[in-house]
């Protein structure tokens, strides 16, 4: 059913236990899984003429490359074909749900894979969902991994 899935990385626990659905997918499907990392740019920092930012920008780049080469390297273990994709595109670029949208397009795919922190009240006002947001963005079907471990059924005990 589906051939080419993107799944969003960002080297969370969330984002781990999503690359982990994609990659059990990716095998039973026989798809092609291709991983996207989105360099974020707080507009807080950047926005500072008092702040030398290219340090940080180095720092969020270096960390980005360390999580797509682990996520390469699950790739190659899991047997199942895969590319990494970095996107550092500016801070004007859009949210992060934008350029998520954006590199699904250009990739053609057919389902993206995401985490959710599964934040409430006041934290989510603040922070925001990339998950809710893209999900109300995109134009295919979104399979949306939640954070917490599933708990054991009451018969299970």
């Amino acid at each position: 059913m589906y051939r080419h899935i993107l799944v969003a990385v960002d080297g969370s626990i969330t984002a781990e236990r999503a690359l982990d659905h994609a990659i059990s997918l990716a095998k039973s499907e026989h798809a092609k899984l291709l991983a996207v990392y989105i360099v974020e740019y707080p507009s807080s920092i950047y926005s500072s003429a008092f702040i030398d930012v290219e340090p940080f920008h180095e720092s969020m780049v270096s960390e980005a490359q360390t999580v797509l080469n682990k996520v390469q390297a699950k790739f190659r273990d899991a047997g199942v074909a895969g590319e990494v994709k970095m996107v550092d595109a500016g801070a004007l670029s859009g949210t992060i749900a934008e350029q998520l949208r954006a590199a699904a397009g250009d990739a053609g795919v057919d389902l993206v894979v995401m985490g959710t922190h599964g934040r409430r009240g006041f934290q989510r006002l603040v922070l925001g969902s990339v998950a809710e947001t893209f999900v109300r963005l995109s134009s295919c079907p979104v399979m949306l991994v939640p954070h917490h471990e599933e708990r054991a059924s009451a018969a299970g005990r």
